[in-house]
């Protein structure tokens, strides 16, 4: 599990999950603005990495990269 408590007014947690029938690994996102009601948006992304390390940080990449647009387009934080 990879945190990053504060990446532009926003909480990321990235989980490893494994797919099923294969030796390989996708990455559940949660992106968590600091409200404290904040409802998380979630998401499947789907690398399918040899190791459990590589698709969390696929995906925490993909987080930011999603925070970053949102705040460009000003939908989003």
């Amino acid at each position: 599990m990879i945190i990053a408590p504060d990446y532009r007014g926003h909480r990321i947690e990235i989980n490893a999950t494994a797919v099923k029938a294969a030796d390989r690994w996708n990455a559940e996102v949660r992106i968590r603005g600091h409200a404290v009601n904040a409802k998380p948006h979630v998401e499947i992304v789907t690398c399918h990495k040899l190791t459990a390390n590589h698709a969390e940080r696929v995906g925490e990449m993909w987080a930011r990269r999603w925070i970053d647009l949102r705040a460009k387009e000003g939908l989003y934080g």
